[in-house]
């Protein structure tokens, strides 16, 4: 297997929630603490991404020495943006009433355009030619329909479906582990973990509750790299949705999806 492309750069630049790789550029370690120092070098505080041996462990850089990281983008976890699709669609419609207007507008291969009358055609009507009233039909008097006979309005009003809210006790069996590519996985539904510490998932997809999991509240993640049990203590609104990844302070793990135009997350310690 070939070095990687990813760019290298000095440890001292290395920073909280980069991804260390490897020189083949698989990640293995999520970076939670960096202390640096001209002489002595960098040490980092870092954590596995191995889901068989999940743990903290030092990384220790020679003054001079390059890293290889990966900064993970905020993933999206709402619902995409039909503008595009609507201005496209609507350029379409007009750049085809416009062919069809120029098309109509052309007479025909060896027929004259059409010169507009001086006379009227229009055939006079006649009491034989005239419609039916709404009263009658072609056999008489149209027959009264009862009110037994009417379509009657429900009783019950039709309600919106209210945003689920957190279960009492939050188990968390299985995740996909998508670090570097997390995007795609989040689009297809599934409850996401990348950044080394996050799960995500689109709002309309069923995980609105994630970013409104009470404080105090305790979460059990049971399986993969994150296993432990947690207990949400704060939470974090950032007003858009993708861009550079916010800093989540001493947080071991991130519940994100959507809020509204936004981004929340529910912030975790474990217990």
């Amino acid at each position: 297997m070939s070095p990687t492309t990813l760019p290298s750069i000095p440890a001292g630049d290395v920073q909280e929630d980069d991804v260390l790789c490897d020189v083949h550029g698989r990640p293995y370690a999520l970076v939670a603490a960096v202390i640096g120092d001209d002489d002595a070098g960098v040490w980092v505080s870092a954590y596995t991404l191995s889901e068989d041996d999940p743990r903290w462990f030092p990384v220790k850089f020679e003054p001079g020495e390059m890293a290889i990281v990966m900064r993970e983008a905020l993933a999206h976890t709402g619902r995409p943006s039909r503008r595009p699709a609507r201005i496209a669609g609507a350029m379409s419609f007009v750049a085809t009433v416009m062919a069809l207007s120029i098309v109509l507008a052309q007479p025909h291969e060896g027929e004259l355009a059409p010169v507009p009358s001086t006379t009227s055609t229009r055939t006079p009507q006649t009491p034989e030619t005239l419609r039916p009233s709404s009263r009658t039909d072609r056999h008489g008097v149209r027959a009264r329909i009862s009110r037994e006979q009417l379509a009657k309005p429900a009783v019950t009003p039709t309600t919106k479906n209210p945003i689920p809210v957190p279960p009492k006790d939050i188990r968390i069996v299985f995740y996909e582990d998508c670090t570097g590519h997390a995007q795609q996985c989040i689009d297809d539904g599934h409850l996401t973990m990348y950044g080394g510490r996050i799960l995500a998932g689109h709002a309309y997809m069923g995980y609105q509750w994630l970013s409104r999991v009470p404080v105090g509240r305790i979460v059990r993640v049971i399986s993969g790299p994150l296993a432990g049990t947690y207990e949400v203590y704060s939470h974090l609104r950032l007003n858009r949705q993708g861009g550079a990844m916010p800093p989540f302070g001493g947080a071991e793990l991130v519940l994100q999806t959507c809020e509204g135009s936004g981004t929340g997350f529910s912030l975790l310690k474990r217990v």
